[in-house]
């Protein structure tokens, strides 16, 4: 096997941190229109970080002639070292300015960022600079569109069970022979989501919210990350219209792009036909009209609209996998957090924002299952699962199986790992499934009223890394464990 391309890595890590440094100064002029302090500590990161970027990528350049062709190792490797780097110096405007003195709290708060965890250390939200607030929601649109960018340009390496669905997404779009290439595909992405950004943020600033927190809550609404300027979340502004355009971004940010472009820039009606986003769509139906008849008959909640407004906001934060909340779904009962935890367990759709497992692995799982049973009945005949008319090969099957095993395993034993840092039954499984799905909410003391100021810094960094791991779909993260992964 050739030698590993360390140059590759450099090159992009140090370009990625190049644009960090550039995000940075945006924060840093937000400091400077409200004259905060804070300001020059922004400065200073983004100094700091253009420079070490900088020098990485000099590095890979400067030898990238000795090196080989990329392969899987290097992708992997890349792409999570690019993770751990962005969100290593996202810390330094924390650190610099003593908003969160703490490195383990601001490494916590700067991961929670980048992979669009709604989790928290702030205890007095309101009381942090407007520009931190800023760069904290700048990392989690930045990790909204980072990932998608990250996954499609390597999806031809990658391989597997998202390949599989992009085709059957791309089919929809163009025909086969004209289908774009991945690069037309990321910037229709990215222009997608620059869109509904630039949208977000002029609908919210037409309610209640001031430019600032429209603009805050915009970046972390269509990344479906959660994050706040307030210390009671969305609840702060008592605003039914602020809660439904809310509900449509986060909505809109757990749909596929491709099929939301192809709507709006071709007025093709494709996302109607999809398979995907009609089990999306009835998921959050089913829930939300269930959920709000039980509460109006149990007497838990009155009002019609109220109600059906509180729990089709927490339903769509959940599926959705964003860390906003309206209301404490702990209060409603045992019956209702369980409900919650299976609805962040496949979350929303592919090439979207949204963590979890997605829902198009449910449908394929379904299917599958079907399939066993008819093959009972007729052994003989030939049963294949098919998705938007494509077929899904048995070899992505299997890598599927594979991914729902490893998923549902390491939450399990992530769940035994933080009982024993502490936490009982209902916080360790509701911590360990929430951080793996980037959900940040959890069950007990670290639920929506909660934040995770308490926990240990073993738990955080653990948590931290489940967050890296479900951001990254497992294997790219898992694969560097792997004693084979580094032979050459």
């Amino acid at each position: 096997m050739q030698r590993f391309n360390y140059q590759f890595a450099f090159n992009t890590v140090g370009l990625l941190l190049i644009i960090e440094a550039v995000f940075m100064l945006f924060s840093a002029f937000v400091g400077e229109y409200f004259n905060e302090t804070a300001v020059r500590s922004i400065y200073l990161s983004a100094l700091i970080s253009f420079f070490s970027g900088a020098l990485l990528s000099f590095h890979g350049r400067r030898r990238r002639r000795t090196t080989g062709n990329i392969t899987k190792r290097e992708v992997y490797f890349t792409v999570t070292s690019s993770w751990l780097m962005m969100a290593l110096f996202g810390t330094l405007p924390y650190l610099f300015s003593g908003a969160i003195p703490s490195f383990t709290n601001a490494f916590f708060e700067s991961m929670c960022g980048f992979t669009t965890t709604g989790s928290s250390t702030l205890v007095n939200i309101e009381a942090f600079p407007k520009s931190l607030h800023f760069w904290r929601s700048t990392t989690q649109w930045i990790g909204g569109i980072g990932i998608i960018i990250f996954v499609l340009s390597f999806m031809p390496i990658f391989g597997g069970l998202s390949g599989q669905f992009f085709e059957a997404e791309a089919t929809g779009i163009a025909e086969d022979k004209f289908r774009p290439r991945i690069s037309e595909i990321t910037k229709q992405m990215a222009l997608t989501y620059l869109g509904l950004t630039v949208l977000g943020f002029f609908f919210l600033w037409a309610g209640p919210m001031d430019a600032f927190d429209a603009a805050c809550h915009t970046l972390t609404a269509i990344s479906t990350g959660g994050f706040s300027t307030k210390q009671t979340s969305i609840a702060f502004f008592n605003s039914p219209y602020t809660e439904y355009v809310i509900t449509l971004l986060m909505f809109l940010g757990a749909t596929n792009f491709l099929l939301i472009s192809a709507a709006v820039t071709q007025f093709k009606t494709t996302i109607f036909k999809d398979e995907e986003f009609k089990w999306y769509f009835l998921i959050i139906l089913l829930f939300t009209v269930g959920i709000t008849i039980a509460l109006l008959i149990t007497g838990k909640m009155s009002g019609i609209e109220q109600t059906f407004r509180t729990v089709l906001f927490q339903v769509v934060a959940a599926v959705t996998t964003t860390g906003f909340a309206t209301a404490d779904f702990q209060l409603w009962g045992s019956g209702y957090w369980l409900l919650f935890l299976t609805m962040i367990l496949f979350c929303g759709s592919e090439g979207s924002t949204s963590g979890g497992m997605k829902i198009s692995r449910l449908i394929a799982l379904s299917k599958n299952a079907l399939l066993v049973f008819k093959r009972q009945v007729h052994p003989n005949a030939l049963y294949v699962v098919k998705m938007n008319q494509k077929v899904i090969t048995d070899e992505t099957m299997s890598r599927l199986f594979a991914f729902v095993f490893l998923y549902i395993t390491l939450t399990v034993i992530s769940a035994v790992i933080l009982s024993l840092t502490g936490m009982n039954f209902e916080e360790s499984i509701g911590v360990s499934l929430s951080s793996i799905s980037n959900y940040g909410f959890g069950l007990g003391s670290y639920g929506p009223s909660g934040t995770f100021e308490s926990a240990t810094p073993f738990m955080k960094y653990y948590l931290s890394f489940l967050m890296l791991v479900g951001r990254l779909e497992i294997f790219t993260v898992l694969s560097l464990f792997i004693p084979g992964f580094w032979k050459r």
